[in-house]
Parts: C-alpha cells; structure tokens; sequence
C-alpha cells in the first residue's frame, strides 16, 4: 500500500538537499550541509537544516546510518541552476575522497506532490527515480563520482519540502542551547513549539538538556519532551514515533 504524503508547508521558499559527502572513516553530511547553510546565509535568510532518516536495507549503498540533510531558504533565488552549480562546487570542495556528493536544488511546489522520501524510508529506491525528477527551474539536480548519493539527496529534498519529517541539526540559535531552560528561551531561540511526547503544548516548565533535536512537524520546529518531574522535562531527539538509527554515529551532525 502506498502511503500517503502529508502536505504540510515548509517555512522556506527552496530546499537544498544533500548526501553522500562522508566516507567510512571519517566525515558527516550534517557537518557539510551547516557549512553550505552558513555560506548561503551570506546571501539569503536560511531557515535551517535538517537531518532526514531512510530505510536500512541490504541491497542499498550507503556509508553510516543512510541519511541526508536539507537546508531550508526562506528566499529563493533568482537563478536556480547557477545555484545548483554553486552548491556542487562547494561539495566538491568539503566532500571526502570515496564519497559520491549530490544535491537537489528546489522549489517546495516541485517537491509537494512527490513520493520519492517516503519510498526511501520504506524501500530501495534506484538512482533512476531519482532522475525522473528532472532538472529544469523548479527542480535542479547535481552528482558526482557513480551517482548514488542523488537518491539521498532528492528524498531529503522531498521531505523537507513537504515539513512533516525529520529533525533539526540546525535553527536559530537552539544548536547552543543547553542546561536548565525555559519555554520562552527555547522559542526564543528559533523553536515554534515545545510538545510534550503526548502532544500537549508547553507553555511553561523547564526543559533540562545537554543538546536541542527539535523535529520538523507540520512545517514548524517543535521540540518534544518527556516529563521528568513536577514541572520539568527531558528533551527526545525528533519526534515520538521517528525511525532513528543511532547504534553507530553518522557523524558530525
């Protein structure tokens, strides 16, 4: 059975997804996608980055724990496929020896209706679906080496564009975040919502943690918490539910 795509709307105006920048030593495609996220930001508002999960399976190549990352432009910019062009000359650059970097360079209208990122969390997906996206002004696609990672690359693309999938390696100034906080300094900081793992908004209550995962849920940050005592919570990294694979790092994120 298919499963249906929820069509929630990202914040962002272009979603740039990537994979594939790390090899088996050393490296982390979460690392990368900060660097490009901060070079971009020198040119226009960028909401975040995000770490997006797919399937483990046997028959798919993947270096750690199969993920991409997206970064989320709150402005699009005139000239996508001058962009596309940059953002591969910037993986060429930060990319490890071994790696097969691609990117996906997007408009969340081209993306809104695609399965692809789901398929990826559920099956293998080929190199060839990926392509049939096309490259074109909505939608401009970028790979290097044998082509692999613009699999990763498209699905994280689709899933951020789509906003209900995923958590956040960056947004605002929640990455600094730490220790005993407030609601306040946590929305404060970037986040739109603070949940506890029931769905319950948080308005109040201290939040105790040594590092921020909000997830990306209907288009919005929302950082979700267990209660810990009266009043105080715990922090879960993404959403209740996520498929996350933290038995080996993925490196730095």
């Amino acid at each position: 059975m298919t499963r249906s795509v929820a069509l929630y709307r990202t914040q962002g105006e272009l979603v740039v997804g990537l994979d594939d920048t790390d090899n088996a030593e050393a490296g982390g495609t979460g690392q990368v996608a900060r660097e490009i996220a901060r070079r971009l930001a020198s040119r226009w508002p960028v909401w975040g980055v995000t770490r997006h999960q797919f399937v483990i399976l046997p028959e798919i190549p993947y270096t750690r724990n199969n993920s991409g990352n997206a970064i989320h432009l709150r402005q699009r910019p005139d000239d996508l496929q001058r962009l596309a062009d940059e953002v591969a000359d910037w993986l060429g650059e930060l990319s490890l020896p071994g790696s097969d970097p691609a990117c996906c360079v997007a408009t969340p209208r081209a993306l809104q209706k695609a399965t692809l990122g789901r398929d990826a969390q559920r099956r293998y997906v080929g190199c060839d679906e990926a392509w049939e996206l096309g490259d074109d002004q909505e939608a401009c696609l970028r790979a290097a080496g044998e082509l692999v990672g613009i699999v990763g690359a498209v699905a994280a693309a689709c899933l951020a564009a789509q906003g209900d999938d995923g958590r956040f390696v960056e947004l605002g100034g929640l990455r600094s975040l730490a220790g005993a906080l407030s609601v306040a300094e946590v929305l404060a900081a970037g986040g739109d919502e603070v949940r506890t793992v029931e769905g319950c908004k948080l308005t109040e209550g201290i939040i105790v943690a040594d590092r921020l995962r909000p997830a990306l849920r209907h288009g919005r940050c929302v950082l979700y918490c267990q209660s810990a005592a009266e009043g105080t919570y715990v922090p879960i990294v993404g959403a209740p539910g996520d498929r996350q694979k933290e038995s080996r790092s993925d490196g730095p994120e």
